[in-house]
């Protein structure tokens, strides 16, 4: 199946400066892709180009198979996308907020409805957008960009300003879009950790260059499980597994043993104690998204 987007080898400059370097991506249909990086690493200027508002100075955006500047308009039709705050109208409801953007879009009537239920505010339609909730407006913006059903929706940071219950609101909705409409979620965050909990797919950027692309299990068979070790001579201990070649961070009575090929948990547990370095406990702590992360993109923070 045709990648919904297809960026190869795009490069974008203002004033000298590259803000996108030969970036290459692909982004599988029916997937929740995470888009992640620091701010200025390029992110919100690769949507742009996907939409068309920016062209690239070099490389190719192509979506649904199709070149983006051969084919824009063509294209459009089939993306919904919300990257900016909500511009709702607060005195009219709901629906009527919907309304005004069906009419200008062109589409039947029971767009609205559908729509609505989508975001599950079918029931609150006529509630006046004012007396909604932080985390109702925003799925009611994402609404506004389901109407028409759109096989890909672009989302540029939609958890922005909102509290715990509307960030769940998104992120619940969000993760079940492509099972429930069959479509394609690109979805840019700084958020680690809530783009962790809906994401099947992830690209990291630093610096406006690819650094990372695939899935969570991939990324994380990228760094190997480090090991935590609690001891009662900690400089001592330290300074022995240093001499070995080991990595090693203190916090307290702990160590954080980087990877290494050689050395695994049995064979440090017995080099620490053949030493007489008492060990309280020996764990291994597997890689996060923030740990893959902030590797990364370590220099452009």
């Amino acid at each position: 199946m045709e990648a919904p987007v297809r960026i190869e080898h795009v490069w974008k400059t203002f004033g000298g400066t590259a803000a996108v370097r030969g970036l290459s991506l692909s982004v599988p249909s029916q997937s929740v892709y995470g888009f992640l990086g620091p701010n200025g690493a390029g992110k919100s200027t690769t949507i742009r180009m996907m939409l068309g508002l920016q062209r690239p100075d070099r490389g190719a955006v192509f979506l649904f198979g199709r070149p983006l500047a051969a084919e824009r308009i063509a294209a459009l039709r089939r993306i919904g996308s919300m990257v900016e705050s909500p511009s709702l109208y607060p005195h009219l409801t709901g629906r009527e907020n919907l309304e005004v953007h069906r009419r200008l879009l062109s589409l039947p009537k029971p767009a609205v409805d559908q729509a609505l239920e989508t975001v599950d505010l079918l029931a609150v339609g006529d509630r006046l957008a004012r007396n909604y909730s932080s985390g109702m407006k925003q799925r009611l913006a994402l609404a506004q960009a389901l109407l028409g059903a759109p096989e890909l929706l672009l989302l540029d940071e939609p958890t922005n300003g909102l509290d715990p219950a509307g960030i769940h609101e998104v992120r619940t909705l969000v993760r079940d879009l492509p099972k429930r409409r069959g479509m394609t979620v690109f979805l840019s965050s700084h958020l680690l950790a809530e783009v962790e909990q809906v994401a099947t797919h992830f690209a990291i950027i630093s610096q406006g260059q690819l650094k990372f692309e695939g899935t969570p299990e991939e990324l994380r068979l990228r760094r190997s499980e480090r090991i935590v070790v609690e001891v009662d001579q900690p400089e001592r201990a330290l300074a022995l597994l240093a001499s070995l070649g080991r990595t090693v961070t203190r916090e307290g009575n702990h160590l954080l043993i980087e990877p290494g090929s050689d050395l695994g948990a049995a064979r440090i547990n017995a080099i620490l104690v053949q030493a007489g370095v008492a060990v309280s406990s020996l764990a291994t702590k597997g890689s996060t998204l923030e740990d893959a992360f902030l590797e990364l993109t370590e220099g452009d923070q």
